[in-house]
């Protein structure tokens, strides 16, 4: 059975490469984020704010994962792709 994924509006593209982006975005945050708590120790009081930050950040990636998902984008990403 061969799945066609469906069109996407111009915008609907726009919105997927931007969510993207900020997932990049969130991915490098995470890394220093990471690099800080390490450097003050995960159990000082700056490093549960970092702890805090770093789930927050986990969160958006979540959801941007599951925006991507269900909008379609990732299988029309998918189907972009030469062969």
């Amino acid at each position: 059975m061969v799945h066609f994924a469906r069109q996407l509006s111009a915008q609907e593209i726009k919105q997927g490469y931007a969510l993207l982006n900020l997932m990049e975005h969130l991915d490098r945050e995470m890394d220093l984020l990471n690099q800080q708590r390490i450097r003050v120790g995960p159990t000082t009081p700056e490093g549960q704010r970092l702890t805090q930050i770093k789930q927050s950040h986990l969160r958006k990636l979540q959801s941007c994962i599951s925006e991507l998902n269900t909008s379609g984008f990732n299988d029309w990403l998918l189907h972009q792709q030469p062969a």
